[in-house]
């Protein structure tokens, strides 16, 4: 008997093209989409699955895909690595973030398999000593973790450095930053109320990803800032605030903007009013444009924005911690410690517009991590690591 030919637009399993990966190193199948075919017929009750998910404590709130045996796989063939790989170890209760449970969480928090690299990246990234990943965690401050991704990785996987990079519409730029939160519930412990103490928490602590709009910048980005160069890729990792926004249609010169995101930034009750530390100023392409054709470099940002930012201390002693007298300065305090506490990057759409982040004080440092494969080397492509 002839074997009938089959139409893969009309198996139900052409969703998997949008991966652009052909599973290799299989027999020849009717249904070249997935190992098995009868998989699409036992397929979990996404529904069940996740309100069972919930139930447990292991999800943000949020629906999730069920993390079966084989979308995992999928994942872990592009971390580059094996299944149990220590990635890092999480705080608050030291979990092991294994290639494996990182993939879990990625999957149930929508990821593709291509977005791996850069996840796990992130991961590791966070447990660095400097980022204080504990404190980070456990404080009643409502910080987030926020992702900045740099270079030619970021265009590849599409993440959305544009118009709305902030809000929703971009998969990369959504589920990237919600598979770390995912990793520090399941892994970390992070579970509000238990390992997770903020108050009230944020709408950043569900997502805060997004990259640098390169092209539309008038400065050298993050990562060459950092001793980076142009063509490598990287996650730069920040403890902060929810983003707020400074509104400026009308100034005309790089002084008179820059005092504006400044009087906009110079408030008593964030955490740098009394332990100064790191800032994020994301600037749109017109805010920056602005400002460089007045002449003005990084350089000058940086340093304008540290000695002019300032809070009187009496309300900067009002915050969790009793403000040092070091910081204090004829009355007032600094809201960074030094200019290189001012990280600033451009990105976003049309609009006369710049976003300003708290950060988390000197409890946490930012910290940028090179995306490499397991030799060491520089990636070039998220394929590199299926390689």
């Amino acid at each position: 008997m002839k074997t009938p030919k089959i139409n893969k637009d009309n198996c139900g399993c052409s969703i998997e093209d949008l991966l652009n990966e052909n599973i290799e190193g299989r027999e020849e199948r009717l249904c070249g989409a997935s190992p098995s075919d009868m998989e699409i017929y036992v397929e979990p009750d996404a529904e069940k699955i996740s309100y069972e998910f919930y139930m447990k404590k292991q999800t943000d709130g949020l629906p999730i895909i069920p993390p079966t045996g084989e979308r995992v796989r999928k994942f872990i063939e592009f971390s580059g690595l094996k299944k149990d790989d220590v990635i890092a170890v999480l705080p608050p209760r030291s979990g092991k973030a294994t290639v494996e449970k990182i993939a879990i969480n990625s999957v149930m928090a929508g990821c593709v398999p291509q977005f791996m690299p850069i996840i796990q990246h992130s991961i590791k990234a966070i447990s660095n000593e400097r980022f204080n990943l504990p404190g980070v965690n456990a404080t009643t401050h409502p910080v987030a973790i926020c992702t900045i991704l740099n270079g030619p990785t970021a265009n590849e996987i599409g993440i959305n450095s544009g118009a709305g990079c902030l809000g929703p519409g971009n998969i990369a730029n959504a589920t990237i930053g919600r598979a770390i939160r995912l990793c520090l519930i399941n892994i970390a412990g992070a579970i509000p109320g238990i390992g997770d103490h903020a108050t009230m928490g944020s709408p950043s602590k569900y997502s805060f990803c997004f990259g640098e709009a390169e092209n539309e910048n008038p400065w050298e980005p993050l990562h060459v800032e950092r001793g980076f160069d142009e063509k490598e890729s990287t996650v730069t990792m920040m403890a902060l605030d929810s983003p707020h926004n400074v509104n400026d249609h009308r100034s005309k010169t790089a002084e008179d903007l820059m005092d504006t995101i400044i009087d906009t930034a110079a408030v008593a009750g964030c955490n740098n009013s009394h332990v100064p530390g790191e800032m994020l100023i994301i600037m749109s392409p017109e805010h920056a444009k602005t400002i460089a054709d007045d002449g003005w470099s990084k350089e000058d940002v940086k340093n304008y924005f540290h000695e002019n930012t300032l809070v009187p201390a009496e309300f900067g002693d009002r915050g969790g911690r009793k403000l040092d007298e070091k910081w204090v300065i004829d009355g007032e305090v600094h809201i960074t410690r030094s200019p290189q506490d001012v990280v600033v990057v451009v990105a976003g759409g049309p609009g006369r517009h710049t976003m300003i982040c708290h950060g988390f004080g000197t409890s946490s440092e930012s910290v940028t991590e090179l995306i490499k494969l397991k030799d060491n080397v520089a990636a070039s492509s998220v394929l590199d690591f299926k390689k």
